[in-house]
């Protein structure tokens, strides 16, 4: 059986192994950090059996311009990066697929980000 760690440890290879030269961080975004670009990976929980599925959240951050008014251009071209690298992974014993994508405010954090979500399905051999 895998963990959810196994999932975004996954998602974070192929990503920290590209010409995305983003921060990307596993869970959450370490606090000191001011970084006006980065990536913070988490995940649903994951199920039994000997083909395990689990979504990842691929979460792209991105600083606003101003207050509330987010930085689309800069959103629009990390999120198109990162789902030209995420879509048609050659793997063996997992698959990942993509689920949605949408855009959330952080205002306390003045800033907006784009949810990736993608599904992840491991076979146990």
């Amino acid at each position: 059986m895998k963990t959810t760690d196994f999932a975004i440890d996954e998602i974070y290879r192929l990503i920290s192994g590209s010409a995305i030269e983003t921060p990307v961080y596993k869970l959450t975004k370490p606090s000191k950090k001011k970084d006006a670009e980065y990536i913070v990976l988490n995940t649903l929980p994951i199920s039994a059996g000997v083909l395990q599925k689990c979504y990842v959240n691929v979460n792209y951050h991105v600083k606003d311009l101003s207050p509330g008014m987010a930085d689309m251009v800069t959103l629009q071209e990390g999120t198109n990066a990162l789902m030209a690298l995420l879509e048609d992974v050659p793997a063996i014993g997992i698959i990942i697929d993509f689920e949605m994508q949408e855009y959330h405010r952080e205002s306390q954090l003045e800033e907006h980000y784009s949810n990736i979500r993608l599904s992840v399905k491991i076979i146990n051999t």
